[in-house]
């Protein structure tokens, strides 16, 4: 579980985060929601040690994040997994040399382990086949797979996705949608979504926390957030709606 009190970021003069305080559980997919500029990549850079808040406390287990010294924070490192936006593999490794990178860093594991662990991963995201070939011969949502499978390959107590529907199309955005709620199910994941896709949104929104301003304004679930009286958050949710009826409407 994470937990996060009283987190203040600023830039210059800037205050970008005010008074942020969040719960994500573990087993569900926690999906931090808002429009561009509302702060919500910002406070995801504060949660995986990218960015220090000014002030505020972010806890890992139990265990508050400033109060770690260097050695705890590189094991804490170590149970975290990343799905960047755009997957972000890459491009002079293969698709089994992706998945087995961080293992080379992290690990002890003997290469058999490293092979072994890596094509776990690719099988649990449904890749088979596709060892050798390399990030430029893959669809967009392949390598949004390989990217998942790289992010469990240590198998993480915490998975964080940045947009992971970027740049997809809705029947492909659904499928990682549906393989990122799986894998966080099916492992106990503590599972951090930034997002502002309604679909992803509405499909496996389990906790959802809606940022504007860089203020937590609502708080809720995919079952709630479409009779939601925050004025601020119809207005997001009516926008996005009206913009996916358009892209629908121009295919």
């Amino acid at each position: 579980m994470i937990k996060v009190e009283h987190l203040y970021k600023s830039f210059g003069d800037l205050q970008v985060l005010r008074d942020i305080n969040l719960d994500f559980e573990a087993g569900k997919c926690n999906m931090i929601i808002g429009a561009s500029g509302s702060g919500k990549t910002v406070l995801l850079k504060n949660l995986i040690g990218l960015l220090e808040p000014d002030s505020g406390e972010i806890w890992y287990g139990g265990k508050k994040l400033s109060d770690m010294g260097y050695e705890e924070k590189s094991r804490l490192r170590q149970k975290i997994g990343v799905l960047f936006q755009g997957a972000a593999l890459f491009d002079f490794e293969t698709v089994l040399g992706n998945v087995i990178f961080p293992m080379n860093f992290f690990t002890d594991w003997t290469e058999k382990e490293k092979v072994e662990r890596a094509r776990f991963c690719l099988d649990r995201v449904n890749v088979s086949g596709a060892d050798n070939r390399y990030p430029s011969e893959l669809s967009g949502g392949m390598q949004k797979r390989v990217g998942i499978a790289r992010a469990i390959a240590l198998n993480p107590d915490f998975l964080f996705c940045d947009e992971p529907n970027s740049g997809l199309d809705p029947y492909t955005a659904s499928l990682i949608d549906n393989l990122i709620h799986g894998i966080t199910e099916e492992f106990n994941i503590t599972t951090v979504i930034n997002t502002h896709d309604m679909n992803s949104i509405l499909e496996i929104g389990d906790s959802i926390e809606f940022i504007c301003n860089g203020t937590v304004l609502w708080k809720g679930d995919r079952h709630s957030i479409m009779h939601t009286s925050c004025r601020e958050l119809r207005t997001f949710v009516g926008a996005n709606v009206l913009a996916r009826h358009m892209i629908d409407e121009s295919e």
